[in-house]
């Protein structure tokens, strides 16, 4: 009897391919492992008795990874194709179910130890572990499962009691502290670790979808708003936080203790914060990839940061293109295979230089779309009173209207080497409506506005090229500018505007999309750039191209490659 296990792996990291060798033999069945695109199938021979007993063993044996979307198994009639040859994976992977359990038994030899050999992965000989706590007490050191144990309620005593913890850990050194009222104020970089899933909702909202992301193998951080219930505490500095799980049995055993004694949340943070503690561990083991993702509501992934957990094939030839807008078209058609497709990219991206793209197997990538940058806010007036009579009086009842804010603007500083992007258009469309005062964070504030909008329709924002009948044009801003400043004198509020301005982007990526569909005959509409980042956005985008276009994103790698 043969059973096919069928899993959809959007990556091909090997990842996957590992494991199912592992837990194979590990149970010790005939099998073979075939690779097709997308498909990674599994061949197991053995009779009906075994199988069953085979797909309880896999089922709680294998990890749910990010890139793993569906998998079912089928009874066939013979093995098709020919089976890969697979070698070992060279990322380190955060701890396993395995690894876990193996830390948790008391007859195992890695009882409460801080680090356990996965079953794949790059590994080194992981034994005779020591851990030294260091207070104003004096030092204590724990290299048995006792002293591991002792260490991990010394640690979690003195967090829970509102001390700081510098612990070292694979990717470098952080501070450990536990969430109350204050303790976050000033910090720069921090992350968010529930002691426990089950307490993730306490602090912010996530979706299903994101929940399970979170438990995954890859231990990925989320970017999530934090709840109204929450919020109303007044205990963070933000309405928005990176939530993950801890990704080291370290931490992981030190939250247990921490769950104990009534701690719900742990801060990480690599600002240099003063501490009387730390935790340090003589094993010296490579990097977990760090990985963030952005999970949309039809539970598509997106990776935002690292190529780590990539197949390095994908990354070969790709820095040959300076521009990223191509580079990360190139890697969307690397992906997709769609090397000989008509396909577009609509690239908007927060760091880099925006551009709407065209690619074919005659004409190769062609840079249709550009999108101008504003030097300063003085300027920005000046030409819309020049464009015409109508401009001239927008800007004028606009002064009349917001006098203050129209003098305040003046002395905002506007980075001198921006990018031509439509995130810096946006700051500027922020700065004028009022939303913010700081350039920096003026396009964030506008998008959480947004994002915090409960209708269901946004006020019509003009987004337009400046020759509209032509596909090769730039884009125009200040159609954009003076649309947002009419709305501001009408009264309409921060909400409605702010998801007008997404909403209405959403229209012009559609426009765009039919004149390519139309015009050039394009098959495909690509998405890339951080500003798809954003699950609204991405949403919005997606929700006016299905039903005439078919859309890529990136699968495995990041939407922006830097």
């Amino acid at each position: 009897m043969i059973l096919a296990y069928e899993f959809e792996y959007v990556s091909q990291n090997l990842v996957l391919e590992n494991f199912l060798k592992v837990i194979s033999e590990e149970f010790g069945v005939a099998y073979e492992i075939h690779r097709r695109d997308t498909l990674t199938t599994l061949y197991v021979n053995a009779d009906e008795q075994k199988q069953h007993e085979f797909a309880d063993f896999i089922s709680s044996n294998l990890p749910v990874s990010l890139f793993l979307r569906s998998s079912n198994a089928k009874v066939v009639d013979s093995i098709t194709g020919e089976k890969i040859k697979i070698s070992n994976t060279a990322i380190f992977l955060p701890f396993t179910k395995k690894s876990l359990e193996l830390a948790r038994d008391e007859k195992s030899p890695y009882f409460n130890s801080p680090f356990v050999p996965n079953e794949v992965g790059e590994y080194k000989n992981i034994k005779d572990i020591s851990l030294k706590f260091e207070s104003k007490n004096g030092i204590v050191i724990g290299s048995d499962s006792k002293g591991y144990s002792d260490i991990y309620r010394r640690v979690a005593k003195v967090l829970a009691d509102g001390e700081k913890v510098k612990i070292d850990t694979p990717n470098g050194n952080f501070t450990f502290f536990r969430v109350e009222k204050g303790s976050l104020d000033g910090l720069k970089h921090f992350e968010i670790i529930p002691t426990d899933l089950s307490l993730v909702q306490k602090m912010v909202n996530l979706k299903n979808e994101e929940i399970e992301a979170l438990a995954t193998l890859e231990k990925p951080i989320i970017r999530a708003k934090v709840n109204m219930v929450y919020e109303s505490f007044g205990i963070l500095p933000t309405k928005r936080v990176d939530v993950r799980l801890a990704n080291t049995l370290l931490v992981q055993f030190i939250c247990e203790e921490l769950k104990k004694n009534g701690v719900e949340f742990l801060v990480k943070s690599s600002d240099l914060l003063a501490s009387h503690y730390r935790l340090s561990c003589d094993l010296d083991i490579p990097k977990i990839p760090d990985i963030k993702i952005s999970v949309l509501e039809n539970g598509e992934i997106f990776i935002l940061n690292t190529t780590k957990y990539s197949s390095q094939v994908l990354l070969k030839g790709l820095n040959k293109f300076k521009e990223p807008s191509i580079k990360q078209f190139v890697s969307i058609i690397k992906e997709r295979d769609l090397f000989e497709k008509k396909s577009s990219c609509l690239y908007f991206s927060k760091r880099y230089s925006d551009s709407i793209l065209y690619h074919d197997d005659k004409k190769g990538v062609l840079p249709l779309v550009d999108f101008p940058k504003f030097p300063n806010i003085a300027e920005i007036f000046r030409t819309i009173k020049k464009q015409d009579e109508s401009g001239a009086k927008l800007v004028k009842n606009y002064k009349k209207e917001f006098l203050e804010l129209y003098k305040s603007l003046q002395k905002v500083k506007i980075p001198k080497k921006g990018v031509n992007n439509l995130f810096n258009t946006l700051s500027f469309v922020s700065l004028i409506v009022g939303f913010s005062d700081n350039f920096k964070d003026a396009a964030e504030i506008l998008i959480q506005k947004a994002e915090d909008f409960g209708g269901q329709k946004g006020v019509r924002i003009d987004f337009k090229l400046l020759e509209e009948e032509k596909i090769n044009s730039s884009f125009d801003p200040y159609k954009l500018l003076r649309s947002a400043m009419s709305f501001k004198l009408a009264g309409t509020d921060d909400m409605t505007l702010s998801f007008g301005v997404l909403e209405s982007f959403s229209y012009f990526i559609s426009d765009i999309a039919d004149a390519h569909k139309e015009s050039l005959g394009s098959e495909y509409i690509t998405l890339g750039g951080s500003l798809f980042s954003y699950p609204l956005i991405a949403q919005l985008c997606a929700k006016n191209l299905l039903p005439n276009h078919k859309i890529c994103f990136n699968k495995e790698l990041p939407i922006e490659i830097s």
